[in-house]
């Protein structure tokens, strides 16, 4: 237990007098979130006015900050910058106004926030009474109002702003906001008229982020419509890379996968700058692995296929977490980088790469499946008949039953009858996948004799599984069965592969007159493809046959209604690459001086920085790696402690290692009672003037390849091994 002394600059929050080291004084929710401080960012939306009650400059600046983030929908960062905007005046209450508001995802954390805001009301203005007003009406206990009903009041609050002050365009904004964001409880009758209030934003200020919510606005009916907004989106606030994001929907639903990949590709740039400079892993950020596999199947729709296969390898590649990046999280950058590097491998023919991509399981269901899948289609392509039955035969031992849970009886008998009317994804999964390997294997079997209607019923199943058109049609051309191969092209993807591809299966059919049109569409599409895929071969001599010249495919689309774009490489990488480690200093137990370098530059060394030996989680942790040193060590990983105690008291770290007297320690401790290295590397809290717990992996390039930062140590000495055994290899 220690006293909680809080310096000036601070939140300005009931404190609480004791706490567990590494744990905010000021609450749970504070816990959470970023605790290291904001700075200002260019690029977070010129265009917003947000004028609060402040006598600190720099409050101010962060506030409008704070508020352009939100328009973004960049949560983590809004958070970060209303924090500080209550580090710099202690008795703001619109601070709490905008934790809450970045936290609109989050009900328990946007109540606590709001709940902060309450006791400086007094010192706030009318004005921002009735914004804060908003939050603790939405976030307060009622069990009289349901989920729909406190979004109806919430939006007519805001609608009060509005009325209160005509005037203002923050208030028309997020009023818009929070139209759309209730839609699902309380559906908009017209989208007509929030977009009527938009052109009223609009009017004052052109540039405003608020072309965000015209592209939400319209997407899922006439995306078309917010075709000017996706021309200013990304212009609007280039710093925010969701931004740069949103636009990509509409060209993507336009059939302008060109436009879309631009937008895309401009988004993850944008983040990957901003995570490298600010050392943020990349699925802290929500909407990043969704920014990244989506640009990668648009890559695929394009025919990049290096590009697609780059992006994928690189999403498999960059570091996992448990909390947020694993494989078995379906919406995550390891998973979706899996699931798009097998669809790209496959849907471009690299059967080689894929056989050898494929060969280690992961323990996943749905991973595994996929995996045994591609392997079958592979070896069947590659004529390697003996490697598809092994494929099928494994596959047959997947297990797709559901994790058992500790539940009554009564519960799990419930759940069954309830997971019997909705089969788990991976049943149906593997049921298709079963169904394509198994006619594939009739396909190749040497021996065809009297198999022929039994190939025929097994390849008449696949229409009814998720067996692309595309693949099916060259199935029935491989059983000489044009009727059924033909008949399927009228089902094929209207993108440049399912473009191609009826165009070859229409020509193999002796249909050329309709392969000659196909191939026209081909053309118009085909104008950023790779020239080394083994479609695009196929689709030169299909040009000779057809008469057509060599250089077929047609230029790209010139636009003029895509708005002002910068230099996309200015933005950013476009790969997420490990930043540079910190190089921090910290006295031996003997008192001399080192360097992290000293360790890092003779082997990878992972960096254990505790709160001291009275901490009882640090002495968990610190137990628990000592315990798993000699894995470390036969992985070539060195272990380092560093505490924030002196020499003289860090050494009674021995005593809760239970070591004996004159026995050395499992690995060095370094102390750092200056507190020097904590703050460089980040384990610190800026805004309460406390430290953190981390663990951090850094390779002998000086590459900082891994990292946790939180108010708990890191303690899954498990994880923490493989994790960096994955990344020192590859």
């Amino acid at each position: 237990m220690r006293l909680i002394l809080l310096p000036a600059l601070s939140l300005a929050l009931v404190i609480h007098a004791y706490g567990d080291p590494g744990h905010s004084a000021n609450g749970e929710a504070f816990n959470e979130g970023p605790r290291q401080a904001a700075v200002l960012i260019p690029g977070c939306g010129d265009a917003v006015h947000f004028t609060i009650s402040t006598k600190n400059a720099e409050a101010q600046k962060f506030f409008t900050q704070g508020v352009g983030q939100l328009h973004g929908f960049w949560y983590y960062e809004a958070e970060r910058s209303f924090r500080q905007v209550a580090a710099l005046d202690p008795e703001c209450a619109m601070a709490y106004w905008g934790m809450s508001m970045a936290n609109v995802n989050n009900d328990r954390r946007a109540k606590a926030f709001i709940k902060k805001a309450t006791p400086l009301k007094p010192k706030a203005t009318a004005r921002e009474r009735k914004w804060i007003a908003a939050l603790e009406n939405l976030y307060r206990d009622d069990d009289k109002r349901d989920k729909k009903q406190k979004s109806l009041d919430c939006i007519k609050d805001f609608e009060a702003l509005v009325q209160d002050d005509p005037a203002d365009v923050e208030a028309r904004a997020f009023l818009i906001w929070r139209i759309w964001f209730s839609r699902e409880e309380a559906p908009m009758s017209s989208l007509q008229a929030v977009d009527a209030l938009l052109d009223q934003v609009f009017a004052k200020e052109p540039n405003h982020p608020a072309h965000h919510y015209r592209i939400h606005l319209w997407d899922q009916s006439k995306p078309i419509l917010a075709l000017k907004s996706d021309a200013l989106c990304g212009q609007s606030a280039p710093g925010i890379a969701h931004m740069w994001h949103m636009p990509g929907h509409t060209f993507s639903k336009l059939k302008r996968p060109d436009d879309a990949a631009w937008q895309q590709e401009a988004s993850t740039r944008v983040d990957h700058a901003y995570m490298i400079r600010t050392y943020i892993l990349p699925d802290q950020i929500h909407n990043y692995a969704h920014n990244e596999e989506w640009l990668t199947r648009t890559f695929n729709e394009m025919g990049r296929a290096n590009d697609a296969e780059a992006l994928a390898r690189s999403l498999i590649a960059i570091p996992r977490h448990p909390a947020y990046n694993t494989l078995d999280k379906p919406s995550t950058s390891a998973s979706y980088g899996r699931t798009r590097l097998i669809e790209t491998l496959t849907k471009w023919e690299h059967w080689e790469a894929l056989r050898d991509f494929t060969l280690a399981p992961v323990g996943v269901a749905a991973h595994d499946i996929a995996r045994l899948r591609a392997l079958g289609i592979a070896s069947y392509h590659l004529k390697n008949t003996a490697a598809l039955a092994t494929a099928l035969k494994d596959l047959e031992k997947v297990s797709t039953a559901a994790p058992k849970k500790p539940d009554t009886k009564t519960t799990a008998a419930s759940t069954t009858e309830k997971e019997k009317k909705t089969p788990r994804p991976e049943v149906k999964a593997k049921e298709n996948a079963l169904a394509e390997l198994k006619a594939l294997a009739a396909l190749s079997a040497k021996d065809k004799k009297g198999r022929t209607a039994e190939t025929r019923r097994l390849l008449t199943a696949l229409k009814d599984t998720d067996t692309p058109k595309e693949r099916l049609a060259h199935y029935w051309l491989s059983f000489d069965d044009k009727t059924q191969a033909a008949e399927l092209t009228k089902n094929f993807a209207t993108d440049l592969p399912g473009a191609a591809a009826k165009a070859e299966v229409l020509q193999a059919c002796g249909k050329t007159a309709e392969a000659k049109k196909a191939f026209e569409e081909v053309r118009k599409l085909a104008f950023a493809m790779d020239r080394n895929l083994p479609l695009a071969k196929r689709l030169d001599a299909l040009a000779k046959t057809f008469g057509i010249s060599d250089a077929w495919a047609a230029p790209a689309p010139k636009r003029t209604d895509s708005g002002v774009r910068p230099e996309i490489t200015s933005l950013g990488p476009i790969h997420w690459q490990a930043p540079d480690a910190p190089v921090f200093e910290a006295l031996t137990l003997e008192g001399q001086v080192v360097k992290s370098t000293d360790y890092t530059s003779k082997k990878p060394t992972l960096f254990l920085f505790y709160l001291g030996h009275d901490c009882g989680h640090c002495v968990e942790q610190m137990q628990a790696f000592a315990k798993a040193l000699p894995d470390f060590e036969k992985a070539g990983i060195q272990l380092v402690a560093v505490t924030l105690e002196t020499p003289e008291a860090a050494a009674g770290i021995r005593t809760k290692l239970n070591l004996k007297e004159g026995q050395p320690l499992p690995f060095p401790v370094l102390s750092d009672a200056s507190l020097a290295a904590f703050k460089k590397v980040r384990a610190h809290d800026d805004f309460e003037n406390d430290n953190l717990h981390a663990t951090l992996l850094i390779d002998p390039e000086g590459k900082q390849r891994w990292w946790d930062i939180s108010w708990e140590p890191f303690k899954d000495t498990k994880f923490a091994l493989e994790e960096s055994v994955r990344l020192l290899t590859k």
